[in-house]
């Protein structure tokens, strides 16, 4: 029997990559049952009118200021009240071009061991690892290394949500994403969090497929852009609120750490450099 996925993914204005990305997962993994729920954040460019047109998508409509965390809180909120059952839960990010039989083979690797959390691991079009799992480079230290398993099994604090596949019962018994965030930061807070409850968190040895990572030209990032813009970007919901940060630093490594790391980002900017 199929195993049955329910993918949770968040979209805006960009149609033609949101539904290459369903019609590439269908057509390319014919050994599982595979369903959406898309949270559609006020799209203007009719992604939501023609992903209504699916059968095997759901359509949730967000407001406009849901952002990618807010979106995808939503959709897990939905999946919960509704009740629903599937095998795997999985999330996912419209952006990735997946490789044929990618999610066959993550469902059929996590089958042997259901107790675990399995991350799909992106390359960019330079073939290099681009999203995964990742572990922290310190106890004290808000910072992250993207990794993948290779030779032997890589476990991890936390992922990149572009690709990770969860065990239903997992999913159930697990928080949905912190309400705390708007965008970024909630995948991140959200691994963590089911590190903390006991699942282990682990990346494939294979990259399920290519997915560029953002540049930092022309966001809060860039040290071109004058310091009084990149703070208001930064400040913005696509950058890294002062609050959100603040608090993603104090749970997950302590109130010390919090306070120096809050402030590093706005000395870094202060004195011209990237961050």
């Amino acid at each position: 029997m199929k195993k049955k996925i329910l993918a949770i993914f968040t979209c805006f204005n960009r149609k033609e990559k949101t539904l290459s990305c369903i019609r590439g997962l269908l057509e390319k993994n014919p050994g599982i049952s595979l369903e959406f729920l898309a949270v559609d954040d006020k799209s203007t460019d009719g992604t939501a009118e023609a992903l209504e047109q699916m059968e095997c998508v759901t359509v949730l409509y967000g407001t406009g200021g849901l952002y990618y965390t807010g979106g995808m809180r939503k959709g897990m909120q939905y999946v919960k009240q509704q009740g629903l059952t599937y095998d795997y839960l999985l999330l996912l990010n419209d952006d990735v071009v997946f490789y044929p039989h990618a999610l066959e083979r993550m469902a059929e690797e996590l089958a042997d061991d259901e107790n675990r959390v399995l991350v799909g691991a992106a390359c960019g079009s330079d073939g290099k690892l681009s999203y995964g799992g990742a572990k922290k480079k310190s106890r004290f230290r808000p910072s992250f290394q993207v990794v993948m398993s290779e030779g032997e099994r890589t476990f991890c604090d936390t992922f990149n949500a572009n690709c990770v596949l969860l065990p239903w019962r997992i999913f159930t018994e697990a928080p949905v994403m912190d309400g705390h965030f708007r965008h970024s930061l909630g995948d991140f807070a959200y691994g963590l969090t089911l590190g903390s409850m006991g699942y282990e968190i682990e990346t494939v040895d294979f990259f399920v497929g290519v997915c560029d990572d953002n540049p930092a030209d022309g966001t809060w990032r860039d040290p071109k852009i004058p310091r009084k813009k990149r703070i208001q970007m930064k400040e913005s919901p696509k950058g890294l609120p002062a609050g959100e940060w603040f608090y993603f630093v104090r749970t997950y490594f302590g109130t010390a750490s919090a306070c120096i790391y809050a402030v590093l980002p706005y000395i870094k900017i202060i004195l011209g450099r990237p961050t």
